[in-house]
């Protein structure tokens, strides 16, 4: 194991994991026991990654029944869309003069990425890169605390369990009209064009409208 995390970590880690890759659906129960001797570890660290997943929205915490899945509905997903529109927006005007050539490259690499996983098929590597993409600038805000908060939101959507609902080629065409968006986010930055991509990011880009390809 890493020695810079802690047991508790490690939990967290295994857990939202399990989520992300659909081991763990919506509703379904935490097998406790299961982790700890999966992991070979005491009750303690699992019992506080739990409570931690709990705080942080990937569970419930239900009396005399244990730790479930949260499932995303609709309306939460468009709230947390429009939370995020703004700030990512704020995030990417505090940095706009700040890009340097190597955090533009990294941006144009991402999009490449996500372009070739859209042709391939490959979700799950589409869902990473597009994190990748907007984490550059969000980092580079330099805001923490802002941060801080769009990563606990983000959080809600740690879970992409991939139905055929959201499969096929009507799926693609949204993930390439999204993907062209990350086009534009790449321009407006090249033209340090501060308003537009905040207006951009906030009105467009988290169109609350495809809240429903996070959700469950």
């Amino acid at each position: 194991m890493d020695s810079f995390k802690s047991l508790k970590d490690h939990v967290y880690h295994y857990i939202s994991e399990k989520i992300n890759d659909g081991s763990l659906l919506p509703e379904s129960k935490i097998n406790e026991k299961m982790v700890v001797d999966d992991m070979n570890i005491s009750r303690t660290p699992v019992r506080e990654a739990l409570i931690q997943l709990a705080t942080e929205g990937y569970l419930r915490n239900i009396p005399r029944k244990g730790f479930i899945v949260k499932r995303v509905d609709k309306d939460k997903a468009r709230e947390v869309y429009g939370l995020l529109g703004v700030l990512e927006g704020f995030a990417a005007s505090l940095c706009v003069n700040g890009m340097r050539q190597e955090d533009m490259d990294h941006l144009r690499h991402y999009y490449q990425q996500m372009e070739t996983a859209i042709e391939t098929d490959d979700i799950k590597a589409y869902y990473n890169y597009q994190n990748q993409f907007h984490d550059i600038y969000i980092q580079k805000s330099g805001n923490q605390e802002l941060i801080k908060v769009i990563q606990l939101l983000k959080k809600i959507f740690i879970r992409q369990t991939y139905t055929e609902e959201k499969g096929g080629e009507g799926f693609k065409k949204v993930l390439k009209t999204t993907n062209k968006e990350h086009k534009i986010i790449i321009e407006l930055f090249e033209k340090r064009d501060g308003i537009r991509l905040e207006e951009f990011l906030r009105s467009h880009h988290w169109n609350p409208e495809l809240a429903f390809y996070d959700t469950l």
